[in-house]
Order: structure tokens, then C-alpha cells, then sequence
């Protein structure tokens, strides 16, 4: 019986083939990892505004959350969204998000997330590394990347929180 060529071939290809699947799906946080389709955190900042009453408006911070990144680029509502945040410190404005750490708490799932945007990472441009995410509950680590201040939602009531207010997000931070 006569073996075929293509036999020892494919012996000289298990070793690429096993070497292929051990490596480990892992980014060093300063590089850029984009993959299609993926989860993705964007911490945004908002206005919320009362539907009823155009001067009860009031700024505030949310992480959004989408399972896969292709659903977050047309103005569409996020999988999950943060509770609100407010920064006391400066009379209620939006969440400073550079050079400290934001733990962020999801009511709808129980998850958090602690943000970790570096300090000078508002005078980058965008695209560029700013930080990173990571999520307890699951021990993933989010690379994060400064966006354009893009609009990412507006939400008309009724929302999450239950009030009039409508939240109208832009995108500070997304975090893949």
C-alpha cells in the first residue's frame, strides 16, 4: 500500500498547530488589543436633565456597559449601566477620573469596577493608552483608551433610577 504525500505533511504541521494553541490570550496593558464583537466599559460623562423642567439639570458619571462593542457605536442604550456619581469634592460635578482610582458599583448585576486612568491622561490624544479597568467579580483587566468626547447615548425616561431626568452621555474613556 502506497501513502499518500500529503500524509507526512501533516505530521510536520502538529507541532505549529500545538504551539499555535498554547499561547495565552494576553496583552501587556500598554498595547492596543482591538477584537470585533468584544465587551466593552466606557466611562462617560453625562447631563441629566428633568423632562418636565429645563433648569433641574445637573451633570453626573456612569460606566456603560455593552457585551459586544459593535452595539455601542450608533447612540444605542448600554447592556448595563453604573450607578450614578458625582464628584462632591467640586460641588457636584462629574467624576475626576485621572490619577485615582473609581470603584464603580453596576445595581443591576452586582459588579464592580475600579477604574485606574492615569494622571496626565487627558492631554493625550485619542486613541492613545490612558489607563486601565479591572473587574473583580471575574479578574479581568480592561486596557483603556481616550475617546473624542463622542455622544454615546441619550436616554429619555423612563430610566434605571426611576426619576424624570433623561441621561445624555459622551464618551471620556472606553475600556476594552
Amino acid at each position: 500500500m502506497k501513502l499518500s504525500t500529503l500524509f507526512p505533511i501533516s505530521f510536520a504541521l502538529i507541532p505549529s498547530l500545538a504551539a499555535a494553541a498554547a499561547l495565552p490570550d494576553v496583552v501587556p496593558r500598554n498595547e492596543t488589543l482591538s477584537k470585533r464583537g468584544g465587551e466593552v466599559n466606557y466611562l462617560a460623562n453625562c447631563d441629566r436633565a428633568n423632562q418636565y423642567n429645563g433648569y433641574d439639570r445637573y451633570p453626573a458619571s456612569y460606566v456603560a456597559w455593552y457585551s459586544n462593542v459593535d452595539n455601542s457605536q450608533g447612540g444605542q442604550r448600554p447592556d448595563s449601566l453604573s450607578s450614578e456619581y458625582r464628584n462632591w469634592d467640586a460641588g457636584g460635578d462629574y467624576l475626576h477620573w485621572e490619577g485615582q482610582e473609581q470603584d464603580i458599583y453596576f445595581p443591576d448585576s452586582g459588579v464592580t469596577v475600579q477604574t485606574h486612568i492615569d494622571s496626565d491622561a487627558q492631554s493625550r490624544g485619542f486613541g492613545d493608552y490612558a489607563g486601565h479597568a479591572y473587574r473583580p467579580a471575574d479578574g479581568k483587566t480592561f486596557n483603556c483608551y481616550k475617546d473624542n468626547s463622542r455622544t454615546l447615548f441619550d436616554w429619555d425616561p423612563p430610566v434605571p433610577d426611576g426619576t424624570v431626568h433623561s441621561i445624555y452621555c459622551w464618551s471620556i474613556y472606553w475600556c476594552v
